[in-house]
């Protein structure tokens, strides 16, 4: 039972994960600064559970036995987060293989116009070089980077467009990954962290009325585009005016007279399934019925 508990919520670690990691990918994250900020939550989470009862700080040699680190490696985790890594920096490929793409004659036509190209070399004759998308990657983002990735995400950020027939057309000269303000961001990590720790506050309890609020409504036969767009509109209606209601309560009771240490409040979020992922979750499941969990 043991083990099946283990392995389901490792499941639905993953599961959590496949999102963020979509997010870091296409923001040029890749695996070695994924696995040092992993380390470094998981020392933090090993301290913080030693340390719940206020005693005293814990030692490397216990967070190891907690993580299963050495208390060397343990150790050589503090100061990670200042740390970067090496690693294939898909963002700066884009940039630089658009560049090329307008600069370099062999894929500029009259007046200087960008070519359309294939994108895999239509022939190849030794000493010549050949006009294709692969080319273009190989030449100014380096052998070592997938053209694939390159154009996914350049198709991904409107710079690029496939045409059909295995050609492509450069539309823009500047590759925008993501719009991400350090504000976004931070709303971001705040957002998934406080519904996480609702989560693993909820996970914990045993009887009916204990933890804290979380209820889930969803479609049970699924909506059409435009009922979608309908739903869309209704939520922001009638959330918002939750939303205040909690607003206009929290200041009757949490203001310059009425002062608490618990920093707490309500957040709502409409989500639209990933198919995929959550196959690949009910999949990846151990034990009898979780295919029936929803």
């Amino acid at each position: 039972m043991e083990q099946s508990v283990k392995g389901n919520l490792l499941a639905a670690i993953r599961h959590v994960l496949r999102p963020l990691c979509r997010i870091a990918i296409r923001n040029g994250i890749g695996f070695n600064e994924l696995s040092a900020a992993l380390q470094s939550a998981l020392v933090h989470g090993a301290r913080t559970e030693l340390t719940a009862d206020g005693t005293r700080e814990p030692s490397d040699e216990e967070v190891g036995l907690m993580t299963g680190m050495t208390a060397q490696h343990v150790h050589g985790v503090r100061g990670i987060e200042a740390k970067t890594f090496a690693a294939p920096n898909y963002s700066w490929a884009a940039s630089e293989v658009l560049a090329g793409w307008h600069s370099d004659v062999l894929y500029l036509g009259p007046y200087g116009l960008v070519l359309d190209i294939p994108i895999v070399p239509e022939a190849s004759t030794r000493g010549i070089e050949t006009r294709s998308f692969e080319s273009l990657v190989r030449k100014y983002a380096g052998a070592g980077v997938s053209a694939e990735i390159v154009l996914d995400a350049l198709v991904r950020s409107g710079a690029v467009q496939k045409l059909g027939n295995g050609i492509v057309r450069c539309v823009d000269r500047t590759y925008i990954a993501e719009r991400l303000s350090p504000e976004n961001i931070q709303v971001f990590a705040e957002a998934v962290h406080n519904v996480i720790g609702t989560m693993a506050v909820n996970l914990k309890r045993t009887t009916r009325g204990d933890g804290l609020l979380q209820r889930v409504v969803f479609a049970d036969y699924g909506l059409s585009e435009e009922n979608l767009s309908k739903f869309n509109l209704f939520i922001r209606k009638s959330g918002e005016k939750f939303i205040d209601e909690v607003d206009t309560w929290f200041a009757k009771h949490s203001n310059k007279e009425m002062q608490g240490p618990i920093k707490t409040g309500v957040g709502l979020y409409h989500y639209v399934e990933n198919d995929s992922d959550r196959e690949e979750y009910l999949k990846s499941m151990q034990g009898e019925g979780s295919n029936d969990a929803r």
